[in-house]
């Protein structure tokens, strides 16, 4: 939760990783963002870039080119407005931190976080009803999730730091760390928003947090039965 970037020398030796979100960009932000991208790049950590509202205004804009200039990202995370303006499509518009109007199928979608990682040779997470994830190879579209998670401030950069959570404990196939991670958040919104006492964003929250722990305590018991045939994984061919 640092925003002071000479901390991230020191940060950097705990080897958990990076977490770049650009939600509250200020004049400040991007000398720390790019201190801390190298420090975490120099020792090998897992960074992950979560580009908020990156086409919203040109400050931000302008803030995506620097970064992507200034290091290496393991993932970028992004709805679908944010990850065509780091691939750098032209008449991106974002409304706020909405992705706002689409053009694009989901073999569209797909191509696109397919050829953004392929071309940073990274990982990509472009999100929404359906997320589709890249390594540049292999993509999959994962239809997991809940409607209110998108009712929620906050769900979708919590993806970003839950990911680089599963980043950091499975570096061998970055691909899978990440699917990983969507799918046991993606779940567990689920089994929050199943529970009788949900009738809202607001009953959501709490019975979210409560489906988090629950998932956690079965994994460290040995018990993988959240997860039996729940995915809903499709690998799409491009």
């Amino acid at each position: 939760m640092s925003p002071y970037g000479d901390e991230a020398v020191d940060l950097c030796k705990f080897d958990g990783a990076l977490v770049i979100n650009m939600g509250t960009l200020t004049s400040e932000s991007i000398p720390n963002y790019l201190k801390a991208l190298k420090a975490y790049n120099v020792r090998g950590n897992p960074v992950v870039y979560d580009p908020v509202g990156a086409a919203a205004t040109s400050i931000r804009r302008g803030a995506v080119t620097q970064l992507m200039a200034g290091g290496y990202f393991d993932l970028i995370k992004g709805n679908e407005g944010e990850i065509r303006q780091v691939f750098g499509s032209s008449g991106v518009t974002q409304r706020g931190v909405d992705s706002g109007p689409s053009n694009l199928d989901s073999h569209g979608k797909a191509r696109l976080a397919r050829d953004l990682a392929r071309r940073e040779h990274n990982i990509v997470l472009l999100t929404g009803a359906t997320d589709y994830l890249s390594d540049g190879e292999r993509v999959v579209a994962v239809s997991n999730g809940h409607e209110l998670l998108g009712q929620v401030t906050g769900t979708g950069c919590a993806v970003g730091t839950v990911s680089g959570a599963f980043l950091t404990t499975h570096p061998k196939d970055k691909f899978l760390a990440v699917l990983a991670g969507i799918l046991m958040y993606e779940i567990a919104a689920e089994n929050a928003a199943s529970k009788d006492n949900v009738q809202g964003p607001g009953s959501f929250v709490p019975a979210f947090l409560d489906a988090l722990y629950a998932i956690r305590q079965a994994a460290l018991k040995g018990d993988h039965s959240w997860f039996a045939g729940r995915a809903k994984v499709e690998e799409i061919q491009l």
